[in-house]
């Protein structure tokens, strides 16, 4: 397997809750003169590490993973998430056939510094059985070994031999988020077809072509500028 890289996560987390329960406050004197404190909105996100596998490096050859901010592949989504959003790829670390386990092993955001970190993680695990429990204490080991502000967990991508193991994935992925307070994101949903891909999607019904690729770039992306 590849050399394991150093790279760069930094934590993406869900928008705040926009409920806000009705104060009833009296009214003040007409000679009051302070003002009701305010809260200034979160400022959006700058930069942003990522973490994945072939998908994410958009190569499926192990001796072209991302390096640091580079990519070599030409079907990753990343190229697609920075020009859409504005928001600086900084650092990440991506290697294909990597499993959630692989990720946490190489991960060490010893210099990291980012606003957010997106993980796209466990396409692999399906293909190797790994149980769910043991994926999602390893995507959990990820986004925590980042300590970044906020994160966002991107669903797997279609997958034509397990289709209905993907959907299950997913549903877990989407619960898991909601319970650690991340941002979860599906940018598949215009080529899934109940789980597998439409036809034309992907060379291999596991991985996207590069138009695919990047225009579920584009979907992260915007959600990435959309936060704050």
């Amino acid at each position: 397997m590849a050399a394991v890289l150093l790279a760069a996560v930094a934590g993406c987390g869900l928008a705040a809750d926009d409920s806000r329960p009705g104060t009833g406050a009296p009214a003040t004197s007409a000679t009051s003169s302070s003002p009701a404190p305010t809260t200034a909105a979160p400022a959006p996100p700058r930069t942003f590490v990522a973490v994945g596998d072939s998908i994410t490096a958009g190569a499926t050859d192990v001796s072209q993973p991302l390096v640091e901010d580079r990519v070599q592949g030409d079907a990753s989504w990343l190229p697609a998430a920075e020009q859409a959003s504005g928001v600086d790829l900084v650092a990440g670390w991506a290697v294909p056939g990597a499993t959630t386990a692989d990720m946490l092993a190489g991960v060490e955001p010893t210099d990291w510094t980012a606003d957010v970190v997106v993980v796209m993680a466990g396409t692999n695990d399906l293909a190797r059985g790994v149980p769910w429990q043991e994926s999602a204490a390893a995507i959990e080991g990820v986004v925590a070994a980042a300590g970044a502000p906020a994160a966002v967990v991107v669903a797997i991508a279609p997958n034509d031999t397990r289709p209905a193991a993907r959907n299950g994935f997913n549903a877990a992925l989407a619960e898991l988020a909601g319970r650690n307070g991340w941002t979860y994101l599906d940018p598949w949903t215009e080529v899934d077809a109940g789980g597998a891909f439409t036809p034309g999607a992907s060379p291999d019904g596991v991985h996207p072509t590069p138009a695919v690729a990047a225009a579920a770039g584009d979907r992260i992306g915007r959600s990435l500028a959309a936060l704050g």
